[in-house]
């Protein structure tokens, strides 16, 4: 078996599994959910930046996250990070639920440049139980450069 992994585009709200090739956004907000088997995930691909395109039509190589809304039951940690050599964490989230906004400080900038790696978002969680459940949701902007 394997957990029970959902994700959803949230904004813009007309893309459906995986956003357009042509055109592009500043921002985006995603929405992943899981509910565990017991077996957990390691390095979960949960935001592939190489789909996304910036408002210039350019690829995305860097993120910027804003906010992250999440909730969590069970599991003894649930780590966000950026897909870089080495890997960058982003957040490991320990309590149950909460809010991290760092819009007011210009947002959580990935540190990393085009070449080290895909800069994608990756998640891991440990400490999985049958029924453990989380429920993030991602706010961030693209940069090209």
């Amino acid at each position: 078996m394997a957990d029970t992994v959902t994700s959803q585009w949230l904004y813009p709200p007309n893309w459906d599994e995986t956003p357009p090739s042509s055109g592009g956004v500043k921002r985006i907000i995603k929405r992943f959910t899981c509910v565990s088997d017991g077996t957990g995930e390691s390095n979960a691909l949960k935001i592939d930046i190489s789909e996304l395109r910036t408002t210039l039509g350019r690829p995305a190589v860097r993120t910027v996250i804003e906010k992250i809304i999440y909730a969590q039951t069970g599991f003894a940690n649930v780590r966000l990070t950026w897909d870089r050599n080495p890997a960058v964490t982003i957040c490991l989230l320990l309590h149950r639920n909460g809010i991290m906004d760092f819009k007011p400080g210009g947002g959580l900038v990935d540190p990393g440049e085009e070449g080290d790696e895909t800069g994608d978002i990756l998640l891991t969680s440990t400490g999985a139980d049958s029924g453990d459940a989380y429920d993030i949701t991602i706010t961030l902007r693209l940069k090209d450069k």
